[in-house]
């Protein structure tokens, strides 16, 4: 007699979909800590940055200057910069192109470069021109104008009256004399004047620059404003 056949055993089927969810889930979650823990560390290190951006010690350059100037006042090429501390293009034109010219220019004897503080309405970095003018009286403009375009937009007080002084604090000047000028705007009225002689000159942007009287508006590569330069100092009659 033949033996019944048992019937298969019925083995359920195990989801396959489950475990590779989960994982999809878990991989998500990596990432997400991976991308905020990227987040965190470049957050802290530009506060990082910042902190030590507002404690370093300036390097000064020891030059000191008569007013707001470099070069001969007789100099055959005349350079006017229109400039304002809180411009991002007057900052970068004063790192880069405005250091260039003076060393390649100052010690011909052939350039006069003028720094114009320009107003466009806002306090904050009218104060800053002021106490640059303060500095000036000191004979260090130049370098209190390198640190003030060196501290911009690194702090919101960058340009407090607190900060203003602590500048000059660090570049060693008479914190009495400086003090006092930068708190009574003592040169605020220099500031209105060479921005009304910037008006009257059509100077309506930062950093606008004459060579003799060809007018550059805005950031241009260094060749060019060099090419205005020469071709100024070319044709100047020789004395």
């Amino acid at each position: 007699m033949a033996r019944p056949v048992q019937s298969a055993k019925k083995v359920s089927a195990r989801p396959l979909g489950r475990p590779r969810a989960a994982k999809k889930r878990n991989d998500s979650r990596w990432l997400l800590f991976a991308l905020v823990g990227a987040a965190v560390v470049i957050v802290v290190g530009l506060i990082l940055l910042n902190s030590r951006a507002l404690n370093q010690t300036p390097v000064a350059s020891g030059q000191v200057s008569s007013g707001l100037s470099w070069g001969p006042a007789n100099a055959p090429v005349k350079i006017v910069e229109f400039s304002n501390f809180g411009c991002s293009h007057c900052r970068d034109f004063a790192a880069d192109d405005g250091k260039r010219l003076r060393e390649e220019y100052e010690g011909t004897g052939k350039v006069r470069f003028d720094f114009m503080p320009f107003s466009l309405g806002s306090a904050e970095p009218d104060a800053a021109a002021n106490a640059a003018v303060c500095a000036a009286d000191q004979g260090r403009f130049w370098d209190y104008h390198d640190l003030l375009f060196a501290r911009q937009g690194v702090s919101a007080d960058a340009f407090s009256t607190a900060s203003l002084k602590q500048y000059g604090q660090q570049l060693g000047l008479d914190a009495a004399k400086f003090n006092a000028c930068v708190d009574s705007g003592a040169h605020a009225d220099k500031v209105h004047q060479t921005s009304q002689q910037g008006t009257s000159m059509g100077v309506n942007a930062t950093p606008t620059i004459f060579v003799n009287n060809d007018r550059v508006v805005g950031a241009v590569p260094y060749d060019q404003l060099k090419a205005k330069v020469d071709a100024a100092v070319k044709a100047a009659p020789v004395s």
